[in-house]
């Protein structure tokens, strides 16, 4: 099998694989927009394609985050978009792409490698083949909206300003290690991969003044806090409090939790958990993994994200 990048490849090749594994139609356009807009990608495109007899039978994307241990901030790499066609599925495409992108990583001086996936994925029994293991299962916290409650007198506003979310975000994950250190072009990041919805951001105003900023969006039965941060910890409970009071739902959802949030979501009532499928994993390129967990800040600190996950 023949490994190529994205300049070998087809837009009709690209798209099968993609409608195949994800749902979403891609093409050679797209990943130019994704490389002028992503300094986490190399130039080349960061995505490999297993190719034999001119057919594209899988591909596997890797990146190059930056990531934040108790030791300081370092360059990682990334896995991302593992795909083979189902009727190339038990050939090994995958694990000759991944060991070839994990060659790649150690050339360039890489510690580690992250990933995302689910637990309940048949791919995750291969990443652990692989030397992969869990690192973090994504943290939710949710509760009951309590439907009397009073508004706070803060206003959400929907309104653009990537600087101040990104330093808003920085603040709240003082102390914390991951995946954490937020880049300068995430917004235009998060536009050219869809994902997550910028539109979905609200800056939060108490007093005509900035208190922080919410992701929201409305489910069913459910308002759904993808990423919530304050200037001062002391902010967060009234904004929680004003956002119950403004959605007329029966629950309130927060993904991606904070950890330096735990304490105060428990004490105003939410439910937190981390027993989910949707997990991070990692590996090392060192000897043993085990010794540098925790300056990863494994079960202590480790965080990841919204605009970090890949």
């Amino acid at each position: 099998m023949e490994i190529v990048t994205y300049e070998d490849v087809s837009d009709d090749q690209m798209t099968e694989l993609t409608l195949t594994c994800f749902n979403h139609p891609y093409s050679k356009q797209h990943v130019i927009e994704m490389i002028e807009a992503d300094p986490r990608l190399p130039r080349w495109g960061g995505e490999l394609y297993g190719k034999e007899d001119k057919k594209v039978l899988g591909t596997v994307g890797l990146l190059f985050p930056r990531l934040k241990t108790k030791n300081g901030i370092e360059s990682t790499g990334g896995i991302r978009n593992v795909c083979t066609r189902p009727s190339a599925s038990r050939k090994g495409v995958s694990t000759i792409l991944l060991n070839r992108a994990h060659e790649i990583m150690e050339e360039k001086g890489m510690r580690f490698s992250f990933l995302m996936t689910d637990k309940s994925n048949v791919a995750h029994n291969l990443y652990e083949k692989l030397g992969y293991r869990d690192i973090l299962a994504y943290p939710a916290a949710y509760k009951k909206i309590e439907s009397d409650l009073k508004s706070e007198d803060i206003e959400l506003k929907e309104e653009e300003d990537p600087e101040y979310i990104r330093k808003t975000y920085l603040k709240s994950v003082e102390g914390l290690t991951g995946l954490v250190v937020r880049e300068e072009e995430f917004w235009e990041m998060a536009e050219a991969r869809g994902w997550p919805k910028n539109e979905n951001v609200r800056i939060a105003y108490k007093n005509k003044k900035r208190i922080g900023y919410l992701m929201l969006q409305g489910g069913r039965d459910q308002v759904i806090c993808e990423e919530i941060a304050v200037e001062d910890k002391n902010d967060l409970p009234p904004l929680l409090q004003s956002v119950e009071s403004i959605y007329d739902k029966n629950y309130f959802v927060i993904k991606f939790v904070n950890p330096n949030y735990k304490d105060i979501l428990t004490d105003y009532g939410f439910n937190y958990y981390d027993d989910r499928w949707g997990q991070v994993l990692v590996k090392s390129f060192q000897e043993n993994l085990q010794d540098h967990l925790d300056e990863l800040g494994y079960g202590d600190t480790f965080h990841n994200g919204i605009y970090e996950s890949f």
